[in-house]
């Protein structure tokens, strides 16, 4: 067939289906690659969101961090508080964080979302190129299942940045609390 048509390309049922296992190779490593970014991009937001939480729950407290130091209690104590406190929220956050990835986790790959592909493949008789007429075409399928795998290094960096944002917002809003004199945070409304 190449020898009488110049031009033409000539595709076999193999070259297709290399072609097809290829695309459906490709289609996994492209939701892997989305999977890696909506673990970062979830990760990232819960760190956000923990050290937002935190400052605005000192924030709120500004008159009660206010009468300790009217009370007596120095700075240093007053930032041990907040931060004692906002580490303990992230340790609890990031376990309930966790233990919802992976239920999360656990549902996805139980519906398991696969992709499938059929691909045309030709019988021939004898050796020959196949041409016009000769010979039969089947179909077959391919599929590729679709999963959330939970690592335990991913769990570890987690826990870690749930207790990390506490403890970084703990800090600041602990001393941005500690720094206002007790008349000021006394007179503070919220």
């Amino acid at each position: 067939m190449k020898r009488s048509f110049s031009g033409a390309s000539v595709t076999t049922a193999k070259d297709l289906a290399d072609r097809v296992s290829g695309s459906l190779v490709d289609a996994k490593n492209l939701t892997s690659k989305l999977g890696l970014a909506l673990e970062i991009v979830g990760l990232a937001a819960a760190f956000l969101i923990a050290c937002l939480l935190t400052l605005a729950s000192v924030t709120k407290r500004v008159r009660e961090l206010g009468t300790l130091k009217a009370l007596g209690w120095p700075q240093r104590l007053v930032v041990r508080q907040v931060t004692g406190e906002a580490l303990v929220q992230g340790v609890l956050g990031g376990i309930v964080g966790v233990a919802l990835g992976i239920g999360a986790a656990a549902i996805i790959s139980y519906v398991s979302p696969s992709l499938q592909a059929t691909v045309a493949q030709a019988a021939t008789q004898g050796p020959r190129i196949i041409a016009f007429g000769q010979g039969s075409v089947s179909s077959g399928s391919t599929n590729v299942s679709l999963g959330a795998p939970v690592s335990f290094g991913l769990i570890l960096l987690a826990v870690g940045l749930a207790v990390a944002g506490g403890l970084l917002s703990g800090a600041v809003g602990g001393l941005r609390a500690a720094r206002l004199r007790p008349a000021d945070a006394l007179r503070h409304v919220d």
